[in-house]
C-alpha cells in the first residue's frame, strides 16, 4: 500500500516579512541573527551557467581532384620542360605524370564511393521499444518530468516499458517497483491513465481513497499519467487542499503589501490567487527579512494538472549584489526538509543580471501554513 503521507503539528497562520518575520521553520531559531522565524544556515557555493554557440563555417565548394592534379602536372610539366634539352623525354616524362594522376583519383574515387556506399548501407539503430510512437514520446516527457521534479524520496510504480524509460532519464532502479502485487510499496505511479489509477486506487483502497494526479503526458490511448494515493483519503485530501490554498492566497497578499518585495506583472496575479507553493512562499519571506528582492517569475508547474492544486513550484528573483546573492543562496541550500529546495542556483538573466533561482519537488505539501504538513 502507499504509505499516508505524515501529518506534523506546526503553526503558520501568516508570512509578515517586515517585522519580526514569525514563519514556520524547518531549522532551529538563531536568536543571534534576527527575529524569530525560518532558521538560516550558511553552506554552499556559487554556481554560473554560460551558454556559448558558434554558428559552423562553410567553405565554398572545393575543385575535384581531377582538377588539382591536372593543375599540378600542368605546372610541373611546364616547368620541367622548359630546363630539358630534350622535347621529346619531356613529352614522355609529362605522360608517365598524367598516368600516375590518374591512376591516384582512380583511388581516391573508388575508396571515396566504397564509403559511401558502406555508410549508406549501414541501418540505423533503431528507438527502444519504450520509446516508439506517440505513447513514446508521452513516457519520454513523464520519465523526464519524474527525474527532474519529483522528489528523489518517493518510490515510483511502473509497467516494464515506463520502468526502462525511466531507468534511461536516470531514475535509480532502487526506486521503481514493477506494477503488481508488489506496487503497494510504491508512493506514486506512472502509467497509461488505465494502469496508473488502477495501481493507486488498488494502493490506497485501505485508506478509501481516489488517486490524486501530479502530472500528465500525451492524449487519447498515448496517455501517461503520475498518481498517488491522498493521505488520510479523499475527502480529507480535498479539505486539506480548499484549506491550503485558502492559506496560500491570505500569505501571498502579505507578500504583495510587503515594502521588501517587489512583484509586478503575472507574478502578482499569481500570488493573490495562492498559486505559488507554500514552501516558495515561506522561502521568500524568510529571504525578505535579510534583503529587499524583485520576483521574476514564478514556474514549475505540473503538466496536466490545475495550478490550485499543483501549484508554482519554482522562482527566480533578483536583489541583493553578488556577494549577498552567493550568501543567500548557501542559506537557501542549509535549510532542512520540508524545505530544503530540489535546486538552487545562481543564474543569469537574458540582460546579464545575476539572480537566484529555487526550485521544490513535487508533490506540494499540504498544511505548512495551516498548522499541520503534509508530505
Amino acid at each position: 500500500m502507499i504509505p499516508p503521507r505524515t501529518v506534523a503539528p506546526q503553526t503558520q497562520s501568516g508570512i509578515p516579512v517586515d517585522k519580526g518575520l514569525g514563519v514556520c521553520s524547518a531549522v532551529p531559531d538563531d536568536t543571534a541573527v534576527g527575529a524569530p522565524g525560518i532558521g538560516r544556515q550558511l553552506a554552499g557555493s556559487q554556481t554560473r551557467q554560460a551558454v556559448s554557440s558558434a554558428a559552423p563555417r562553410t567553405l565554398p565548394g572545393a575543385p575535384s581532384w581531377g582538377r588539382v592534379l591536372a593543375t599540378t602536372v600542368s605546372l610541373w610539366a611546364g616547368r620541367r620542360a622548359a630546363r630539358l634539352r630534350h622535347p621529346r623525354l619531356a613529352l614522355v616524362l609529362a605522360i608517365c605524370v598524367v598516368v600516375a594522376a590518374a591512376a591516384v583519383v582512380s583511388v581516391v574515387q573508388v575508396s571515396g564511393t566504397s564509403t559511401r556506399t558502406a555508410s549508406a548501407s549501414r541501418p540505423h539503430a533503431a528507438p527502444p521499444a519504450w520509446a516508439r510512437g506517440a505513447a513514446g514520446t508521452a513516457r519520454t516527457q513523464a520519465a523526464t518530468w519524474v527525474a527532474s521534479q519529483l522528489s528523489n524520496a518517493e518510490t515510483v510504480g511502473c509497467d516494464p516499458l515506463m520502468c526502462a524509460a525511466l531507468s534511461a532519464r536516470g531514475v535509480a532502479a532502487s526506486r521503481l517497483v514493477p506494477l503488481g502485487p508488489g506496487a503497494a510499496g510504491a508512493g506514486v505511479v506512472v502509467a497509461s491513465a488505465a494502469s496508473a489509477s488502477g495501481a493507486a486506487s488498488a494502493a490506497g483502497a485501505g485508506q478509501q481513497g481516489a488517486p490524486v494526479l501530479l502530472a500528465s503526458f500525451g492524449s487519447g490511448a498515448s496517455l501517461v499519467e503520475v498518481r498517488t494515493a491522498p493521505p488520510g483519503g479523499s475527502a480529507a485530501y480535498q479539505r486539506a487542499v480548499t484549506a491550503d490554498l485558502a492559506a496560500r492566497r491570505s500569505a501571498g497578499a502579505q507578500l504583495l503589501h510587503s515594502q521588501r518585495i517587489g512583484v509586478a506583472g503575472p507574478a502578482a496575479g499569481q500570488l493573490q490567487a495562492g498559486q505559488v507553493d507554500s514552501r516558495l512562499l515561506i522561502m521568500l519571506a524568510m529571504l525578505a527579512s535579510q534583503h529587499p528582492w524583485r520576483v521574476v517569475a514564478f514556474g514549475g508547474a505540473s503538466p496536466g494538472v490545475a495550478v490550485a492544486q499543483a501549484p508554482f513550484r519554482q522562482v527566480i528573483i533578483t536583489g541583493p549584489d553578488a556577494g549577498d546573492l552567493a550568501a543567500s543562496l548557501a542559506m537557501v541550500r542549509a535549510q532542512r526538509a520540508p524545505y530544503q529546495p530540489a535546486r538552487a542556483a545562481i543564474v543569469r538573466l537574458p540582460g546579464g543580471q545575476a539572480a537566484l533561482r529555487i526550485d521544490f519537488a513535487a508533490p506540494s505539501p499540504l498544511g505548512l501554513l495551516t498548522g499541520g504538513a503534509s508530505g
